[in-house]
């Protein structure tokens, strides 16, 4: 179970918004968050909309701000579920929409980050990929980004979790978040490792995509079982697979192939062999995911009791 109070819900009112709006229901409603709707406004910006304008959800008094008591509010969530979760407004003025929300981020104390990741025509600053990134590189805490839909995707429950790791000691910080996360949407995991092809320039006179060593995807295919081997107390299907190639293509792939609707991920991995969960491999992964993506700080805040993994 994720200790969470508190989510950030970044917005500018768009469809997209309300699609991660969604998201943010379910969570609030299984943990008995608090949301804090976030609006960042940037010079050019012009005047403000409606805070609610966009959401389902019981308008805000006029009134409401940062100070102001959160009002209990009648939401729809993901899944379809309805109830009544707190939510604050708040609304500040900012340069920049990420810097903005990551200082917020770390002078509340925030637990989660729940935001879309593009807005609409002439609001898009504050939803934009770019902004996304940003904020999944620099928030003190995890991030749930949900991608503008495209097709028959969009606004679906999640069905299946898509957890990439780099076999690294914050693997297991990784997997417990993603396993709360399954069981709160009663879905199975697949857990995928990729072992990372290694190229060489061709001044080196060398084959410029060189395979890896044998037995080194072998040895990852072991080390994936122990690790899902400690898991406990987790009642849905976990799968595991190793693939061999560049992560965060690979990973994406996978989850279209698959059909995931979240991918957990780390931010941070370690150097070396597995060294694929950079900031960069996520960010990418945050980009262009067909589903949402929940990233989490290898060494930020967690919403799950850090454990020691076994040598």
């Amino acid at each position: 179970m994720l200790d969470m109070d508190s989510i950030l819900f970044p917005t500018d009112f768009s469809s997209v918004a309300e699609d991660a709006f969604a998201h943010a229901a379910h969570l609030a409603l299984q943990y008995g968050a608090t949301i804090t709707v976030f609006n960042a406004v940037t010079p050019g910006d012009g005047e403000g909309s409606n805070p609610m304008e966009f959401l389902p959800v019981t308008p805000v008094t006029e009134d409401a701000t940062e100070d102001a008591p959160a009002q209990r509010v009648e939401v729809q969530t993901v899944t379809q579920e309805r109830g009544t979760v707190p939510v604050v407004y708040t609304q500040t003025d900012s340069d920049s929409p990420a810097t903005g929300i990551i200082d917020y981020a770390m002078e509340h104390d925030t637990d989660l980050v729940v935001m879309g990741t593009h807005g609409r025509k002439g609001m898009d600053r504050l939803l934009s990929g770019s902004v996304a990134e940003e904020v999944v590189r620099g928030a003190p805490c995890p991030v749930f980004t949900v991608l503008a839909p495209s097709g028959e995707r969009g606004d679906t429950p999640i069905d299946r979790v898509l957890v990439p790791v780099d076999l690294s000691e914050q693997s297991t910080l990784v997997l417990d978040h993603a396993t709360a996360l399954a069981t709160a949407y009663g879905a199975p995991i697949d857990l995928l490792h990729v072992v990372e092809e290694t190229a060489f320039p061709t001044a080196y006179g060398m084959d410029p995509l060189t395979s890896s060593h044998p037995d080194v995807q072998e040895r990852a295919r072991e080390a994936l079982k122990a690790l899902a081997a400690e898991i406990e107390d987790f009642d849905e299907p976990l799968n595991t697979h190793t693939l061999t190639g560049y992560a965060a293509r690979d990973i994406v792939d996978f989850a279209e192939e698959y059909a995931a609707d979240l991918i957990v991920m780390a931010t941070h991995g370690r150097t070396g062999l597995q060294r694929f969960l950079i900031g960069s491999v996520a960010e990418k992964v945050v980009r262009s995911a067909p589903c949402p993506v929940f990233t989490v700080k290898s060494f930020g805040k967690s919403l799950v009791p850090r454990r020691e993994r076994e040598a």
